[in-house]
């Protein structure tokens, strides 16, 4: 059995994840107010029932003095110490259970998501847990691509356009404009496993693509790009429009295509 506090909150929900996830998939859930324990019993003197996040025993942080711990930091270390997907996303709880990072910053996120959860099933905490389980599942999806991404960013070819630094990156995933433009780059290109490429300009940038993409017409005639109205987006292939027929460029000969050093003879097609 797991317990948890009342309207859980997002410490609470990604340690009660974490044990569903890694060892006790079909445990029963209880809630009590924050603080307290299962029927007043003395945290942690059952084997078979674990507090998170209340009742003051091995998974409660809060009688410690530590502003780099949460519930779901302890339930970590103790259940999936050596997973670096997990580490990062928990970190990242603990920053925000702390008070170290705003979860509530910005766009809608995933503490205004909980909050939302609670306020539909305020008497159903259970409820809370079961649709956050989906979205947990789906962050460490996502964090598990990031980490995925900054390996094959390391490997990435940097360049010179005319609107200044170009990145180039090839892996699994594509590319990473967070990772591109945090390193400086006005303008990136990427290819994935499946042969889908890209090339994106920064919004504020003047950049303008569109003799690229006539040049990509002349080398890569056959391949699907496609250019955004903004003309700062190049695309031959997405998840949200599947290419008919890929690009059979190299990523250092689309690199050469931007740079305007690729001769369109060397591309064409029989």
């Amino acid at each position: 059995m797991i317990v948890g506090h009342l309207a859980p909150d997002l410490d609470c929900l990604t340690a009660m994840w974490i044990l569903l996830r890694y060892a006790f998939h079909d445990a029963e859930l209880q809630f009590v107010p924050a603080g307290a324990t299962l029927d007043n019993q003395r945290a942690d003197s059952n084997t078979q029932v674990i507090h998170v996040d209340t009742g003051g025993g091995r998974y409660d942080h809060h009688q410690r003095v530590s502003t780099d711990l949460c519930a779901a930091e302890l339930v970590r270390r103790s259940y999936a110490p050596h997973d670096p997907i997990l580490q990062r996303m928990v970190g990242y709880v603990c920053a925000i259970d702390n008070a170290q990072a705003r979860g509530d910053q910005g766009f809608f996120n995933i503490s205004a998501l909980i909050s939302g959860y609670n306020m539909l099933y305020p008497h159903h905490p259970q409820h809370v847990v079961a649709a956050m389980l989906p979205n947990l599942d789906a962050w460490y999806e996502h964090e598990a691509r990031q980490i995925r991404l900054e390996t094959a960013f390391a490997r990435r070819l940097e360049f010179e356009t005319p609107w200044g630094l170009g990145i180039a990156m090839e892996s699994d995933d594509g590319g990473s404009s967070r990772l591109a433009y945090g390193h400086g780059a006005v303008l990136y290109a990427y290819r994935d496993s499946r042969g889908w490429m890209g090339i994106a300009a920064q919004s504020r940038s003047n950049v303008d693509l569109s003799d690229i993409y006539l040049d990509l017409q002349q080398v890569d005639r056959d391949a699907d790009w496609y250019l955004h109205p903004n003309k700062r987006l190049l695309l031959c292939g997405t998840a949200k429009a599947p290419p008919r027929t890929v690009s059979r460029l190299s990523l250092s000969e689309l690199v050469q295509v931007i740079c305007g050093r690729l001769p369109h003879h060397q591309y064409s097609r029989s």
